[in-house]
């Protein structure tokens, strides 16, 4: 299942929505926190993520993983820290399916105390409910300057 920025599902329960909210914020944490095994944890076996801006689609744990391993290195000497909101989730004919998008921005805090910003961005993702526990089955990330070309 593709995702689109032109789903049209109803809206999920107050449930769902708090559930994805708090899994969110744990993949904030642990982006910032360098925690790899972590965030990929939160991603189905064989998940895709795709960040439009550079055309690279990950597929699987393992390829997310080792670009989560590349970006940490380029990183290394500022503090990073990422941004979630104006989340919306919608259900799917499969009630174990919700399609979620929301805002994301990243601060860049550097040894100087100097704040700037990566590009703002619209992530939209599948999720799949597996043992209990909501899992990102695909990921799109789009930058919003990417969105006016």
């Amino acid at each position: 299942m593709p995702p689109t920025l032109h789903a049209a599902g109803a809206p999920a329960t107050a449930e769902t929505y708090a559930e994805l909210q708090a899994l969110y914020a744990r993949q904030a944490w642990q982006l910032d926190g360098a925690e790899a095994d972590a965030f990929v944890a939160t991603f189905t076996e064989d998940a895709s993520f795709a960040h439009v801006s550079s055309g690279e689609v990950l597929e699987g744990r393992a390829a997310i993983a080792a670009a989560l391993g590349r970006t940490a290195t380029a990183r290394q000497g500022a503090v990073y820290r990422h941004w979630f909101s104006q989340l919306r989730v919608e259900t799917t004919v499969d009630p174990g399916t919700v399609r979620a998008w929301y805002y994301a921005i990243v601060s860049v805090t550097d040894a100087a105390g100097a704040v700037t910003w990566d590009p703002s961005c619209v992530v939209e993702d599948v999720l799949v409910r597996r043992d209990g526990e909501w899992l990102t089955s695909h990921r799109i990330v789009r930058r919003d300057d990417l969105l006016l070309r």
